[in-house]
């Protein structure tokens, strides 16, 4: 049976207002989150829908590198309306490009529930004990890194978080989405649009903490000629 289409929230590109230097700069810093490759007590890594080698390749080289010992995938299968739809769940499309014969003595969960992000961390508390985890390495789309570093401190506001920020491909192949690139292109303009409304939105119904983000979000409004935000 064909899985229902799901449709966002918030538009994944949304129409985007003209974007001056002080605009790209200012939603640069707010969406994405800097690299940090440390050694971890787990590797995290968000589900997504496209790139399943490349997140497996970032896996594996983490695994090879000693950085981490415990991998625990998620996503579910999500087929929201204007994605590109697989019947299999996110996490074991992802985990079938691992050479698990390497790392028989490594740890690599998986959770096929979730269809969004802050489900991925929701579902994987049910199937994965975080008490003694005290560091976290996540991986999730670059565009979308602040997101998922806020959702995972409202979970775990102990827990020191790492990132790595995998770039999407765009409609342009020399333009990524990624921290540096996104600008390049009206798709990447529109999807970091939708981003930032999504920090908006979800910040303030109180999905992640919002605090540390909160100047962030007045100042982009202030810039693209929105009305002021309020956050209690």
């Amino acid at each position: 049976m064909e899985s229902k289409e799901l449709y966002r929230e918030i538009v994944k590109v949304a129409q985007s207002p003209d974007m001056d230097a002080e605009l790209i700069e200012a939603l640069t810093s707010l969406c994405f989150q800097e690299e940090s490759l440390e050694p971890t007590d787990l590797l995290f890594v968000f589900g997504s829908n496209v790139q399943h080698r490349e997140i497996a390749d970032v896996i594996s080289y983490m695994l090879n590198a000693g950085l981490v010992n415990r991998v625990l995938i998620t996503g579910g299968v999500a087929n929201y309306n204007g994605s590109f739809y697989k019947k299999e769940a996110e996490s074991t499309l992802i985990k079938s490009y691992i050479p698990l014969e390497k790392y028989t003595d490594k740890q690599i969960f998986t959770e096929c529930k979730s269809k969004n992000t802050l489900e991925n961390i929701i579902e994987a508390k049910k199937i994965f004990s975080f008490e003694n985890i005290r560091s976290m390495t996540f991986l999730s789309h670059s565009y979308a890194s602040t997101r998922a570093s806020l959702c995972l401190k409202r979970f775990f506001p102990s827990v020191m978080l790492h990132c790595i920020p995998l770039p999407l491909p765009s409609d342009y192949l020399k333009y990524p989405i990624s921290r540096q690139m996104w600008s390049k292109t009206a798709y990447g303009r529109g999807l970091v649009w939708g981003e930032y409304l999504r920090l908006q939105t979800y910040g303030q119904r109180g999905d992640f903490p919002i605090a540390e983000i909160r100047e962030s979000l007045e100042h982009i409004k202030a810039l693209s000629g929105q009305k002021s935000l309020h956050v209690a």
